[in-house]
């Protein structure tokens, strides 16, 4: 039922839009300068020009991180209309080129501490990215916090039981950088220790 839904709502928002014209809202756009001093504009996602109430994303800029190096900025999108919720990420390279990135529908983005791998955080989903863009990644039933130490991810995962629906476990996961292959896995007793890793 609930895919229909999304089904329905996706064709309502389809034809809503397709008889809109699309542009850029300018209170989206994030100003980056490039190692080159170069200075591009990451102009966001295309939204109608003239909003409908009823079938229009909201969108805001949530987050702008330059890696450790500071040769490439992420910047992140969050969109939202009724209970619904999208997102967008753009990744800015040294040269000033602009590129929205693959499967980029996250809560948040941290860069590994080398630099070299952007990371999305859904609610049930890891993905890195490398700095081609190229994505990575790993599935888990409820994530609740996570943390970046040298090259391993650690995540605070909540599982859930079958039967009752509540949560059965909660566990502390370590999940090796950038393959995602899990190294450790130990209960936590409900406790989210993932949120002090540096």
């Amino acid at each position: 039922m609930t895919r229909i839904s999304l089904l329905a709502l996706g064709f309502l928002l389809g034809q809503a839009q397709a008889q809109q014209p699309l542009g850029y809202d300018p209170q989206l756009a994030v100003t980056v300068k490039t190692p080159a001093g170069t200075v591009v504009v990451v102009r966001g996602p295309q939204v109608p020009i003239q909003p409908d109430p009823d079938f229009t994303w909201r969108w805001s800029v949530q987050k702008v991180v330059k890696n450790r190096s500071g040769q490439f900025t992420a910047v992140l999108y969050s969109g939202a209309m009724s209970k619904y919720w999208d997102a967008n990420v753009f990744l800015v390279s040294p040269d000033g080129r602009i590129d929205r990135l693959k499967n980029d529908t996250v809560l948040d983005i941290q860069w590994t501490q080398d630099g070299r791998y952007l990371i999305g955080m859904g609610a049930n989903t890891v993905r890195l990215w490398n700095l081609n863009g190229d994505v990575r990644q790993v599935s888990f039933p409820d994530i609740r916090a996570s943390g970046v130490a040298g090259k391993t991810l650690c995540l605070n995962v909540d599982w859930y039981s079958p039967t009752t629906g509540q949560v059965s476990r909660t566990a502390e996961i370590h999940l090796a950088i950038p393959s995602l292959g899990q190294v450790s896995d130990k209960d936590t007793d409900g406790n989210a220790t993932c949120e002090a890793q540096p």
